[in-house]
């Protein structure tokens, strides 16, 4: 097992502000129900029409990640926060154990902000990549920050639960937002959204990097691991997680082997990543506590194909090559 002072991290994070859900997060769609075969041009001279908020042109930085489906991403530490019409400002840029610190999404544009506040973004820079770590999933809800508004995220970072085999369970929106699984290395925040003068097209992405001062992530399985034993060279995991259907039903099984190489272009996940897919969690866990190059999770899932997997997976962790796939199982 992993030392006790080697832990991972528990990050609860709370929000405020006053905006309120209203809708969908997507472009409101034309309401008018007549059309004419052309359509006029805006008057510029019109005071009425408004114009996307000036932006520096260089507003990027290696402190914050790229955002792939953002036009343009203004990161705390490329912009002058008090200048620029919408930015997210760190109240600390080293985060510590157990101490809250916010993240506030500032509109100081005239014109109204259209975002989400439950699909905010946490990203980890490693090896000067930026994997996205969580949410998994979000509500999809538009949450319009108005001018002059503002919204803060509160997060706190606590000793968490990883080294000692609990699971990372999916976020809910309706909860406190706690999560357990992040060590020590250089994270980003972030949001996107659009101005009421753009579109879905001119999205914005604002976000700020800090410090996570704790020790590394160690990988670590799951307590629903009940029992495992050898069957010739495979290491058989039996889990706890699920239910059979009647007696007769027989646990799916989820196959992990350890490759020289893949015969594809492999997904490279960090430990962030990887404690947050509870069966790859544990076969990769397993196959390094054991030295295992295969390992076979037998589990009742409730998915179809089991797992969700319907296609044969290629991992790369921490230069380890791994497969994956499925099966209905046997008995």
């Amino acid at each position: 097992m992993v030392p006790a002072s080697r832990r991972g991290f528990v990050l609860t994070l709370s929000a405020g502000s006053s905006v309120g859900l209203a809708g969908c997060l997507s472009a409101p769609e034309n309401q008018n129900s007549t059309s004419t075969d052309t359509e006029s041009e805006p008057d510029p001279s019109d005071d009425s029409v408004q114009s996307l908020p000036d932006f520096p042109e260089d507003t990027a930085s290696d402190d914050c990640p790229p955002f792939d489906d953002a036009d343009q991403v203004a990161c705390y530490d490329a912009v002058d926060p008090e200048s620029i019409p919408l930015v997210l400002i760190p109240e600390t840029q080293s985060v510590q154990p157990n101490e809250s610190t916010d993240f506030t999404l500032r509109n100081r544009s005239d014109q109204q902000f259209n975002t989400n506040i439950y699909a905010w973004q946490l990203y980890k820079r490693v090896d000067g990549e930026w994997y996205y770590v969580m949410p998994q999933e979000s509500i999809q809800p538009l949450t319009p920050l108005e001018a002059g508004d503002d919204h803060t995220w509160t997060a706190t970072v606590e000793t968490g639960r990883v080294s000692d085999g609990e699971p990372i369970e999916e976020l809910r929106y309706d909860e406190p937002l706690t999560t357990a699984g992040l060590g020590g290395g250089h994270y980003a925040f972030g949001i996107d959204g659009w101005f009421t003068a753009g579109s879905t097209e001119e999205s914005i992405a604002v976000a700020a990097g800090f410090e996570l001062e704790t020790d590394p992530l160690e990988l670590a399985p799951t307590s629903a691991i009940s029992e495992t034993e050898w069957n010739g060279e495979t290491l058989v995991a039996r889990s706890t997680r699920g239910e059979p259907d009647d007696d007769s039903d027989q646990p799916e099984w989820y196959i992990l082997e350890r490759i020289e190489q893949a015969d594809t272009t492999p997904e490279r996940v960090i430990v962030e990543q990887v404690v947050r897919n509870h069966q790859l969690r544990d076969a990769i866990a397993l196959s390094r506590n054991y030295d295992a190059n295969r390992v076979r999770i037998e589990e009742f899932s409730r998915a179809h194909p089991p797992f969700g997997i319907d296609d044969v997976r290629y991992y790369e962790f921490q230069g380890t090559y791994y497969r994956v796939t499925t099966t209905e199982g046997s008995s």
